[in-house]
């Protein structure tokens, strides 16, 4: 009980010193790349996990976003797990390459409750190359303009993250960016062209076995928020069979609209893909996006355990 207060009070304080821009790189298919959001993640599954996601955002529209996201974790030991994190970010002429480095530490807080406690150290590589921009005159002619500044900017992150994991359900609190960056000119005049502030995600879920223990239901929900930005909420509801076919449908309070579809494979691999759309007439068509997921996983085997348990077993048996 006094683990519980302990971690009802940590949260109230991580809470009320955010500061709350524009909003960071989201995807549909969160659940399955939750470290990127939260670093408390890495090693909670017990799984050597090798997972990458390309989003193609907006497909109507030339010069659209595309993401590409890959994510690595592992255990090590009982206690800790470590992991790395890279988004790449490419919209027209900007390009922007996040890389964080993932550290867990988990405490027991009941016989069916774990608390993980997440930090990322991270950097954001940016950059525009301006000489893709064209200036039109009003004889029709275009030309590049000089007036507009190439960009090279490097910027260091922190970021911190709980997770709070049952057998039956989840609580996920984080702020991956915790400090703010400003992007300008490297040329003695100081002019800021876009600014990024720390957002806060919290998330949830709860797992449902149905009569039938071979399917299962589980409810979540992401909700990422940052200020002077209306916060965004992805609800989900992920129906599996046997732990290897999965069929989701998300909603977003943005009125979109996303299915996806996901299948393990000889124990190790998974592949999935996202289709979303928008429920607003004028974007159902230009602003509809798609993912494609790819996953290698395995069991860690925490050797130290099997060495000890092989000794002892030995000591036993004389």
């Amino acid at each position: 009980m006094r683990n519980i207060k302990l971690l009802i009070f940590i949260l109230v304080i991580f809470i009320t010193n955010q500061s709350w821009g524009q909003q960071e790189t989201s995807i549909t298919n969160y659940w399955s790349h939750m470290n990127l959001f939260n670093p408390a993640y890495v090693g909670s599954d017990n799984m050597i996990n090798f997972k990458s996601t390309i989003r193609n955002q907006w497909s109507g529209i030339s010069e659209s976003p595309v993401t590409q996201m890959f994510s690595y974790s592992k255990p090590f030991g009982d206690k800790v797990g470590l992991g790395l994190s890279i988004v790449n970010d490419k919209v027209f002429i900007e390009n922007s390459t996040y890389v964080g480095i993932d550290f867990s530490y988990k405490l027991t807080v009941s016989d069916k409750a774990l608390l993980y406690f997440g930090l990322k150290a991270a950097a954001n590589f940016y950059s525009v190359n301006a000489s893709l921009v064209n200036t039109y005159s009003q004889l029709g002619f275009n030309f590049p303009d000089s007036n507009l500044i190439n960009l090279d900017q490097f910027d260091p992150n922190i970021g911190l993250g709980f997770l709070l994991k049952h057998e039956k359900w989840f609580l996920s609190l984080s702020v991956p960016r915790m400090l703010s960056t400003e992007r300008a000119s490297s040329e003695g005049v100081t002019t800021t062209v876009g600014t990024s502030k720390p957002h806060l995600y919290f998330s949830s879920g709860y797992n449902f076995n149905l009569k039938n223990p071979k399917w299962s239901l589980t409810p979540s929900f992401l909700l990422r928020t940052v200020k002077d930005v209306p916060a965004i909420l992805d609800s989900n509801l992920l129906v599996s069979y046997m732990d290897k076919v999965d069929l989701s449908i998300t909603y977003g309070s943005a009125k979109t609209y996303a299915f996806t579809f996901g299948i393990d494979f000889a124990d190790k691999y998974r592949v999935g893909y996202s289709y979303e759309t928008s429920s607003r007439s004028l974007l159902s068509t230009e602003w509809n996006s798609s993912e494609l997921f790819l996953a290698y996983s395995i069991p860690y085997v925490n050797k130290r355990n099997i060495k000890q348990t092989t000794v002892d077993d030995i000591i036993i048996e004389e």
